[in-house]
């Protein structure tokens, strides 16, 4: 039996010195691939890196945005399943392999798997996140679910192409749209390292006007389900913001405000503790951290 070839497709912008890194992770896969890499830069800035590798290369004429150049990727793969991956994340040898073994014994469309940060910090799936997830995704809960923790079957991806241009939440939207109509299953490994880059939009305030943004767009899908999955999706949005503040400032009342309202939306011990801890800046924060990991 053949084993499935998998097409990985990667917009890159501007980053040649990750790039070379993420493609490097692709060429060491033990499961067969295509490699597609997506110049979202307007002139061609990664050919010196990508004229290195057997490759499909697409240069495009404009700077169009991540989901707009994964669209066009997607569009030239050829592979059973597809790989979105970020110009500065890297996969792990097996992590095509081991998710592919996976699809393909339990029948559902979409896989994804745990990350570990450039920092040491690790992120495994919830044991209870597969299956019907939609809800999940609808809160912002289904981390560590992003586009470069999953593999998604070509004909579920196909059914939502092209990938809507959302900077700040495009993995968000491409889980709830896939979720719709498909069940997710998950790897219990780190099989994905992923960066922390300070200019990416995974850091920036375009991230919280992302997730409000498609918070509006499903509208009434959030009214299909419980208020209580609108309130979290609020919740996890103010709580993010809360957390960006106290990055940039050992204190922040921007911080405690937005540790507020998610205690507004959402009350619980969840977002109760943080909003005590915020009362402190990032001494108390980094307290309740300690505190959470002596507990787990």
């Amino acid at each position: 039996m053949v084993d499935p070839l998998v097409s990985v497709v990667i917009p890159t912008y501007y980053r040649n010195d990750r790039l070379r890194e993420a493609i490097e992770s692709v060429v060491s896969q033990t499961q067969p691939t295509e490699l597609v890499v997506v110049d979202d830069s307007g002139e061609g800035h990664a050919k010196p890196v990508v004229d290195e590798y057997d490759l499909t290369y697409v240069a495009l004429n404009s700077n169009v945005g991540s989901n707009p150049a994964r669209s066009v990727g997607a569009e030239r793969a050829s592979g059973e399943y597809v790989q979105f991956l970020d110009d500065d994340d890297r996969l792990l040898p097996t992590k095509l392999a081991d998710q592919v073994a996976l699809l393909e014994r339990t029948g559902a469309s979409v896989v994804y798997c745990g990350m570990t940060y450039e920092d040491g910090t690790t992120i495994l799936p919830d044991p209870a996140a597969r299956g019907d997830v939609l809800a999940r995704a609808l809160e912002f809960s289904l981390s560590p679910c992003v586009t470069s923790t999953m593999l998604v079957a070509r004909d579920a991806l196909s059914r939502v192409l092209p990938l809507p241009d959302r900077p700040g939440g495009d993995d968000l939207g491409l889980m709830i749209d896939l979720a719709r109509e498909h069940e997710f299953e998950y790897v219990d490994e780190a099989l994905v390292d992923r960066a922390v880059i300070e200019d990416s939009r995974g850091k920036s305030p375009g991230l919280i006007r992302g997730r409000k943004e498609i918070i509006h767009e499903y509208d009434d899908l959030y009214d299909d389900f419980p208020p209580r999955v609108r309130a979290n999706a609020l919740a996890n949005t103010d709580k993010l913001e809360a957390r960006m503040a106290l990055r940039e400032q050992r204190w922040s009342l921007r911080a405690v405000r937005s540790f507020a309202l998610a205690c507004y939306h959402a009350p619980s011990l969840r977002t109760a503790i943080p909003l005590f801890a915020s009362l402190f800046g990032q001494v108390g924060m980094n307290a309740m951290q300690r505190g959470y990991s002596l507990v787990r």
